[in-house]
């Protein structure tokens, strides 16, 4: 549980460095996201908010900034355009709060609002292969840098504004967790697993494994993220409005067939472009889970 150590309250023009508050455009179980406005070229950005935490352990976008920094190279996340730490104070006396920041580049609609805009709320075979293919390679570029996302989902995927509308976004890593270390030579090791966690994702895209409390991998994103495609192109999952218990139930129990819910010849193709691409790419270890993909009972494997 989330325990911070004060109100999270900020006003309509509140200045943070050179950027002023517009409006509150969303919010989290921790933070919550504005619309600012640089006064020094007046373009427009996005910025997460945080409260300080009793614990520093729930300190979530401390962790998110540092993440934004290994990943300034992906052309698939966010420019960081500011992060820190600032307080609010009172007759320029006494701190009413204090809390982290962090200001990037403002995008375009989400994947899933995109899809529910469009008639029977699926998207052809063409769109969905352009954003599997490039939300495919923005998650190997997480992997890339030594984490997982573990909360894959359309809502975390969205497009890019003006001259990079074309480009799709991965963002939200407040659940993202680090799975490999570098060792004394400067080589990433894979650091070892627990045996038991807690829940953690959303139900209705996460893999088995999250369903049995297993720690999360870099193959239970794909996992994820097939689900995802599935949805875009079928605009359904098969467990949809089922309990967690039951959905975990089918995603073990369901042949392929069933649980893909779409034609299976429309599975082919997606499998061939997203392996003819890896090809072209030389993505390694991005899409090989999406060649031939099989949902076995707790991750993709590769026959």
């Amino acid at each position: 549980m989330y325990s911070p150590l004060g109100p999270s309250k900020f006003s309509i023009g509140d200045k943070i460095k050179e950027f002023l508050v517009k409006k509150k455009i969303g919010d989290g179980s921790c933070d919550m996201v504005c619309l600012v406005l640089n006064i020094k070229d007046t373009k427009r950005a996005a910025m997460k908010l945080e409260p300080l935490m009793k614990s520093k352990d729930d300190e979530i976008l401390k962790m998110e900034v540092y993440l934004f920094k290994k990943m300034q190279q992906s052309k698939h996340v966010c420019q960081l355009l500011a992060a820190g730490k600032t307080s609010f104070y009172k007759y320029k006396l006494y701190i009413i709060f204090s809390f982290f920041f962090l200001i990037m580049s403002l995008l375009g609609k989400e994947s899933s609002d995109i899809r529910r805009r469009l008639h029977d709320r699926k998207m052809s075979i063409g769109s969905v292969l352009k954003i599997g293919i490039q939300s495919t390679t923005a998650i190997h570029d997480l992997h890339k840098v030594g984490f997982v996302h573990r909360d894959i989902k359309p809502s975390n995927f969205a497009m890019g504004r003006d001259e990079k509308a074309n480009i799709v976004f991965m963002f939200d890593f407040g659940l993202a967790r680090q799975i490999m270390f570098p060792d004394k030579d400067g080589k990433l090791k894979l650091r070892e697993a627990r045996k038991k966690v807690a829940f953690r994702g959303t139900m209705h895209y996460c893999s088995l494994n999250v369903h049995l409390c297993r720690e999360q991998e870099r193959h239970d994103d794909l996992w994820s993220m097939f689900c995802v495609l599935i949805q875009l192109l079928s605009s359904t999952l098969l467990w949809k409005g089922m309990a967690r218990k039951d959905s975990a139930h089918v995603k073990q129990t369901a042949s392929d067939r069933v649980l893909l819910a779409v034609n299976f010849s429309t599975i082919l193709i997606i499998n061939y472009e997203l392996a003819i691409q890896k090809e072209k790419r030389n993505l390694q270890g991005c899409p090989d889970c999406l060649v031939d993909i099989k949902f076995n009972r707790n991750k993709i494997s590769i026959s």
